[in-house]
C-alpha cells in the first residue's frame, strides 16, 4: 500500500508543470523569480488575457511585490506573447460589443442591451458572467440562457 501511494505521488509530481516547463522567451526568468513563489508555474498556461489585461494584472501584483517597472514590462510582454487571449468568433465579447450586437446575438431587448453598454461604460469591463446578473433592468434569465455565447 505504501509503495502504491509513493508511486501515485511520484506520478502526480511528474505531471505537474515546473518552472522549467514554461515556454522560453524574454521575461521568463523574471517571471520565475518574481511570480512562481506565489503562483504555481502550471497555472500560467491556463491564463489567457490581452496585453492590456496582463498589464493591469502585473501592475497590481508588482505593486505588492515592489518590483521595478522594467521587470513588470518584461513579465507583461512574456505573458502576452506566451499565453495570449484567443477570441472565439462564435461568441460575443460583451466588453466590446455594441448595443445592437448584444440585442441581436443575445436575444435581448434594445433597452436591455443599451443598459449593459451603459453599465460597462460607467463601471468598466465585465470579468465574469456574474457581473451581468448585477445589472438592474437586464433579465438574468436571458443572460443565463445566452451564457455559452458570451466571452469577456
Amino acid at each position: 500500500m505504501t509503495g502504491l501511494r509513493l508511486g501515485t505521488t511520484l506520478l502526480l509530481a511528474a505531471a505537474i508543470a515546473k518552472p522549467a516547463d514554461l515556454p522560453p522567451g524574454e521575461g521568463r526568468e523574471i517571471l520565475i523569480r518574481d511570480c512562481v513563489g506565489c503562483h504555481k508555474a502550471e497555472d500560467f498556461a491556463s491564463y489567457r488575457h490581452t496585453k492590456e489585461e496582463y498589464r493591469a494584472i502585473v501592475s497590481r501584483m508588482g505593486a505588492r511585490a515592489q518590483a521595478p517597472d522594467k521587470d513588470l514590462d518584461e513579465i507583461t510582454a512574456y505573458l502576452s506573447q506566451s499565453f495570449p487571449k484567443v477570441e472565439d468568433s462564435s461568441k460575443i465579447n460583451v466588453n466590446r460589443a455594441s448595443a445592437k450586437e448584444l440585442e441581436t446575438r443575445l436575444n435581448l431587448t434594445a433597452k436591455e442591451a443599451e443598459t449593459i453598454v451603459g453599465y460597462r461604460e460607467r463601471h468598466g469591463d465585465f470579468r465574469a458572467i456574474g457581473d451581468l446578473y448585477q445589472i438592474y433592468g437586464v433579465d438574468g434569465r436571458k443572460i443565463e440562457a445566452a451564457k455559452d455565447k458570451i466571452s469577456f
